[in-house]
């Protein structure tokens, strides 16, 4: 990965059609470091040296015992790290780009059956797929959908905040850092009556039991909150691996992907850190990355001692206000999977993912994927573009 390499590679990522912070490269390249990483391949659609397309990938079995091999967005460190696999695809001609991706896997000395994950359901992204299959031999398999949270600017009206905004001191760099908002504003319109009310009393109860009113603090350009966090994290559950925690400290080369990780994008002010805290105490810290104009959560962390007022939920209802309240971004992707139901409910929107194995080219890979069950293939609506040539598939 060559530094011209890289900046075509944020080029891309800047001007995804459907932005996806796990495939920016400030989030993937610290990645290299991390032994899960070993395997994993970036596959390019390049043309002129731009960056048409690109999708990380590892090889596996298909099924154990099986000899046919598929290209997958999972992996040791995707699946783990990654809540979204979609491809990077450049604004443009969506549908030759996302083909010449998913055709030139072969080219490359890729398999010819792919498997994406955590595809999106609907948008452009999978109209352009639809529209890909039926103008090739390509076939899909649909194996798994989930619907997951979700935050649509338009869904979610910022309430106004008339806490202080001017600064009061000065952070590590000499920057200015905003006061903290007291008893901030959160955005609670769109839950239920009962939602409502549990929050406001979860906010009076961590009142209560700190002596303090609630405090928002915003520290994005802020490199000492990293330390503070990583402290915070290790403190609840998350630092007892025998409970299945995986606290960063407990592993030196976490800690430093996430420390390199949240540099890179502080450093183009695409990070934004939520601290909640009350009377002396920090309750919950939050990290959001922004990639392509929309947001992602990253990790949080909350002050298990007071783990009955629920400061995680109070925390994140404060992260997604300051994401609409702070930022442009059109939506605001939490990164929860389906199990997390009770955090899901802070989220206005929903949705849906799915599973694919794609046939992409190879008539072994087309004979496994008609043996599955209910193979079919994806039709397109009524959108019926011209397909120009595009460039090389190269890994």
């Amino acid at each position: 990965m060559t530094e011209t390499d890289a900046q075509a590679w944020r080029r891309l990522a800047d001007l995804a059609v459907e932005p996806n912070v796990y495939l920016d490269p400030r989030f993937l390249i610290p990645a290299h470091a991390r032994p899960e990483s070993d395997g994993m391949q970036i596959v390019v659609v390049e043309e002129d040296g731009e960056w048409l397309a690109a999708l990380a990938v590892t090889t596996k079995q298909v099924a154990s015992g099986a000899r046919m091999r598929a290209a997958t967005t999972g992996g040791a460190f995707m699946t783990p790290h990654s809540d979204r696999h979609h491809p990077l695809v450049r604004q443009g001609d969506v549908v030759a780009a996302l083909t010449a991706l998913l055709r030139g896997m072969t080219s490359v000395g890729l398999p010819g059956l792919v498997q994406l994950q955590r595809f999106p359901a609907e948008g452009v992204l999978a109209e352009a797929l639809a529209e890909a299959v039926d103008r090739t031999p390509m076939l899909v398999h649909e194996r798994r959908r989930e619907v997951t949270a979700f935050a649509r600017r338009a869904s979610l009206p910022v309430p106004a905040d008339d806490g202080p905004a001017t600064p009061d001191h000065l952070d590590a760099r000499g920057g200015s850092v905003p006061s903290p908002i007291a008893r901030p504003v959160l955005a609670t319109d769109h839950m239920a009556t009962d939602e409502r009310r549990q929050t406001r009393r979860c906010v009076r109860g961590l009142e209560r039991a700190t002596g303090g009113p609630l405090e928002l603090h915003n520290r994005s350009a802020d490199p000492t909150v990293d330390e503070e966090f990583l402290d915070l994290q290790v403190s609840g559950w998350k630092g007892d691996s025998s409970r299945g925690g995986a606290a960063l400290r407990l592993n030196p080369r976490n800690e430093r992907w996430f420390r390199e990780v949240t540099s890179r994008f502080r450093r183009d002010g695409d990070l934004l850190v939520t601290q909640l805290a009350a009377g002396g105490q920090t309750l919950w810290i939050g990290y959001v990355l922004r990639s392509g104009g929309a947001c992602f959560g990253l990790l949080d962390a909350y002050a298990q001692e007071h783990a009955r007022y629920s400061p995680g939920s109070i925390g994140r209802t404060a992260e997604m206000t300051q994401v609409f309240s702070a930022t442009d971004a059109p939506f605001f992707d939490p990164a929860f999977d389906a199990r997390y139901a009770t955090a899901a409910r802070i989220f206005p929107d929903r949705r849906t993912q799915v599973d694919l194995l794609v046939a992409t080219s190879g008539l072994t890979a087309r004979t496994v994927l008609r043996a599955v069950p209910l193979a079919r293939r994806l039709r397109a609506s009524d959108v019926r573009r011209h397909v120009p040539s595009v460039g090389t598939a190269r890994t």
